[in-house]
């Protein structure tokens, strides 16, 4: 959702329509709004007597019990995430069973940081695939 419109050209909009005699559509033009917000706003203004921006709301609350991660996390912090999903998962039972994504969420919001791995060492356990030519030998002169 994009930001709400400043107070200022709320306020000069409709003071622009109650002191003149344009109609809805020719003030929402001259402030390049729609003519519905326009309408909204001036309603407002004479309902409340406020045009400041309604708080945001919505969105969805997170499933994750963040007591139970954190005990998790404290029980063995050098588990990978899928690790901790797992165990979460085991802990929480079937009712809360919750995806990787919003393990890792959860604890980016509680300000865990991430160490990235040591070049040396493989960030995913995988099947190396086979060179497609045989290797040489070292110090073969060719």
């Amino acid at each position: 959702m994009p930001n709400p419109y400043p107070t200022a050209l709320r306020d000069r909009a409709v003071r622009a329509y109650e002191s003149s005699d344009e109609t809805y559509e020719d003030v929402a033009e001259r402030f390049a709004v729609g003519e519905a917000t326009r309408q909204r706003w001036v309603r407002r203004q004479r309902d409340t007597g406020a045009l400041d921006p309604l708080a945001k709301a919505g969105g969805w609350a997170s499933p994750v019990d963040v007591a139970l991660l954190h005990a998790l996390v404290r029980e063995r912090p050098d588990r990978t995430t899928d690790e901790l999903t797992r165990a979460y998962n085991r802990r929480a039972g079937p009712v809360a069973r919750v995806h990787r994504s919003s393990i890792l969420r959860a604890l980016q919001r509680t300000g865990y940081v991430f160490k990235k791995n040591d070049p040396a060492q493989r960030s995913t356990i995988v099947r190396a695939s086979r060179p497609s030519a045989p290797r040489s030998e070292r110090g073969s002169g060719r």
